[in-house]
Order: C-alpha cells, then sequence, then structure tokens
C-alpha cells in the first residue's frame, strides 16, 4: 500500500468528531477528483490531500472546513485564486486546502518544499492585519492527527464544555504535538 493511500490522521480526525458530537459534514468524493500528479497553479498537488479528495469532497470536521477539489463557489481553486489576489506571500507560495470555520485562519500545503515522496509540509496562516504563517506539520495527514488531538484538548477545556468557546487554541495551545 503506498504511503498516501493510508489516512490514518484523517481516519482518527473523523472518529474524534463522531465521539465527542462535533460537527461532521462529509461530502462524497466528486468524479472528477484530482488525483496524484495533477498541476494546480503550476506545482503538483500532495499526493495526501490527493488521496483525500479520493475518499471525500468538501467537509466540515468540527472547526476545520476542508475545500472541496471542486471549481464551484468554495472549493480548492476558487478559494486559492480569490487568496491570491491580495498578493500575500503566504497565500501564493502555498495550496491552501482549508480553514478554521468562521475565521481568517487557513491551512495550506507548500509544495516547493516537498520531500522525495512529493508530500509537502502544512502551514498556518493567520491572515488578520499583518499576515504571517507557520509551520504546523509534515504532511496533511500529520496535520490530520494534530488537528485530532487538539480537538480532544478543546473539548475538555471548561469554557468550551460549558459555553462551546474554547481557549485551546490551534496550534498555539498545541505546539507540543
Amino acid at each position: 500500500m503506498s504511503v498516501e493511500s493510508t489516512l490514518p490522521g484523517l481516519d482518527r480526525l473523523i472518529s474524534i468528531c463522531r465521539q465527542h458530537s462535533l460537527t461532521l459534514k462529509l461530502s462524497p468524493p466528486e468524479g472528477s477528483s484530482p488525483k496524484r500528479g495533477v498541476l494546480v497553479f503550476g506545482e503538483p498537488l500532495d499526493p495526501q490531500l490527493a488521496a483525500v479528495y479520493q475518499r471525500l469532497g468538501a467537509a466540515d470536521l468540527g472547526p476545520l472546513t476542508l475545500y472541496g477539489p471542486t471549481t464551484q463557489d468554495e472549493g480548492l481553486i476558487p478559494e486559492n485564486e480569490w487568496l491570491r489576489q491580495d498578493d500575500v506571500v503566504q497565500f501564493r507560495s502555498s495550496l491552501v486546502f482549508g480553514c478554521e470555520t468562521g475565521f481568517l485562519f487557513y491551512f495550506g500545503t507548500i509544495p516547493k518544499l516537498a520531500d522525495a515522496q512529493g508530500l509537502q509540509p502544512v502551514i498556518h496562516i493567520d491572515s488578520y492585519e499583518a499576515p504571517y504563517a507557520m509551520p504546523v506539520a509534515s504532511s496533511v495527514d500529520r496535520f490530520f492527527d494534530a488537528y485530532s488531538r487538539y480537538l480532544e484538548l478543546m473539548v475538555v477545556d471548561p469554557e468550551y464544555v460549558h459555553h462551546r468557546v474554547s481557549r485551546v487554541d490551534f496550534p498555539w495551545h498545541v505546539r507540543d504535538i
């Protein structure tokens, strides 16, 4: 089995959302889902992200929105085209595949930093005021795993338990993950 066909981090994230009754909306994969090796904005699509799109389309995984591979509104291509209009280097050098629902926090891969297997690191982009990016995972599936562990901390935060607003922020409060 190839390195990108198994996605234990994604499976864990889905499981944690179910276990804690967090938002979980998974749309079926699209017939035209991008496959490994396809170029997006002139760069190869991360193989794990391609594998995700072979399994599902757009998704809401707790507070994480995963853009679908579609060219429709709120799809991978139009969202990246819209973000790249600002000429912010963090958006131009990455392929944004999701965001934190309701916020201007994005998650993207960095194609130019792909390893020998084509796996690309994931960054968190904060586009409030002065945009900046920080690395959060060495691959898409490791990002899903780290995010699932963040959700486990979030759901036991007393503020979240009582008011559904967490004081635990990703990635700041889970840097050790």
